[in-house]
This record gives C-alpha cells, structure tokens and sequence, in this order.
C-alpha cells in the first residue's frame, strides 16, 4: 500500500512539474504568467472616473495618483482585449498597472498611473485625439512633471504607442511599445526619443517583423537612444515578460525632456 501511495505521489508530482514545463516551453514565459501567475484587483487602489472629448468620443479611465509632487506620469494603452466600456478590463493580468502599483514598486517608483479603455470596434488611433485632450486634463489636474510624461502599450496599445509618438512627439520624454506595429514613414518624427522596444520572435498575432521595421526605420534616421528586446522563445504576450524586466522601470523613470 505504502509503496502504491509512492507511486501515486510521484506520477502527480512528475505531473505537476511536467505540465507547467511543457506549457512554458509552448506558450513562452508570457503564456505561463497568464495560466500561473498572480493579478492584482487594482479596482480599489486606481479612481474610475471617465472623460468625453469634445469630439464626443467617451473614455473611461482608471488613475492613480500618489502622494508628492512634480510626479512622473504613465500612459498605459492596453490590447484589443480591453476594449469596452467596463473601466475595469484595461487594468487586469496584462497591464503595465500590474507591475507599477506593487507595494514595492509605488514605494520605490511613485507615478501617476493613467489606464484609459478604448470603445468597443475602435482602436487607439481612432482615439488618439481623445486620449491627448484626457491626458491634457491631468495634467493641469494633478501636481505632474509635464517633463517625465511616458507611453507604453502592447499589442493593440503597442501600436497605439507608436501612432501617439508618430502625432504628439513633443508629449513624451520616452516610450515603451510592446509586440505592436507602427508607420516607419513616421519614425524621423519621434527619432530622437528615448525608446524600449520588445517583441516575440515566434508571435503569431503581431508578426515579429513589425518591431524590426520600425527599429530599421529608426536606425535609418540615427536615433540615438534606442533598444531592442526580441525574445526568442515568446509568442504574442510578451509583455508579461518586458514588464517585469529588472531594467526597465529604472531606465523608464530617468528618462526626461
């Protein structure tokens, strides 16, 4: 019996370390975050509120704001998945959100974070204009360095990252765009800007090769403060990954205009 419970015990325990092996070696470290990994419920610590333009479009957007001023600030342009009008998707497991507003990342990075939600069967870029009259508002609404102002997107947001520096270059002081695509056309427009990019080199949604077009078109146009994260074993969510990149916050928040 002792011996057949043995067994027993070892069959699941090679079960419980094959599984999550296999589905990792799958789906990359991205996907594993998302099956196995913690999300905060950030409903309680970000305000919702919502801001209509004047051209009529209606965002709702969730904000956190910490005690202290000349604070840097965090756009967050969450994916197609967040779309809607719940003020509650654009905030979930994927979100760099997630990542700001630990414990110890508001203690030891304290920012503004704005997570607005684009409308159901639109994108950013049918937005952008609503997004820049939000992001004009908090800034004369809240005690924010309007020299440390960051963008950061994945996927759907990852493209609107790119388009909102291809229209309002002189906005930010860095950005960050994640497995999205973008106009190369555009990129002497924003070639000075300090930019992090990422992307999955094995990603079926956003091919790859929409990053590299852009660093090429970057490259093309000398700019000088550039870099380039592919991952090779990362499919689509490889912004579970690029978040939590050890360097990325740090060099995120000393970036200014």
């Amino acid at each position: 019996m002792k011996k057949k419970l043995l067994i027993i015990g070892c069959i699941l325990l090679t079960l419980i370390l094959f599984i999550p092996g296999v589905y990792f070696l799958i789906e990359g470290h991205g996907g594993f975050h998302m099956l196995f990994g913690r999300t905060l419920d950030l409903t309680e610590i970000m305000s919702a509120e919502t801001f209509t333009h004047e051209d009529g479009t209606v965002l709702p957007y969730r904000i956190y704001v910490p005690q202290g001023e000349a604070l840097p600030l965090v756009l967050s342009l969450h994916g197609s998945g967040g779309r809607g009008d719940n003020n509650r998707a654009q905030i979930g497991g994927n979100s760099i959100a997630q990542v700001l507003l630990t414990d110890e990342n508001r203690a030891q990075f304290p920012a503004v974070v704005l997570a607005p939600q684009c409308p159901a069967e639109q994108n950013w870029a049918d937005v952008s204009a609503a997004v820049m009259g939000l992001l004009e508002q908090v800034l004369v609404t809240y005690p924010i360095d309007p020299a440390r102002v960051y963008v950061t997107g994945y996927s759907m947001g990852g493209h609107g990252t790119w388009h909102m520096l291809a229209q309002y270059p002189e906005f930010f002081a860095a950005a960050v765009p994640i497995c999205g695509w973008g106009t190369p056309d555009y990129a002497y427009r924003f070639a000075n800007l300090p930019i992090w990019v990422f992307h999955g080199r094995r990603d079926p949604t956003v091919s790859v090769q929409a990053s590299r077009d852009m660093i090429d078109a970057l490259q093309a146009v000398g700019a000088p403060h550039l870099r380039y994260t592919e991952y090779w074993l990362e499919r689509h969510m490889s912004w579970y990954r690029a978040h939590r990149e050890s360097e990325l916050l740090p060099w995120l928040f000393a970036q200014t205009r």
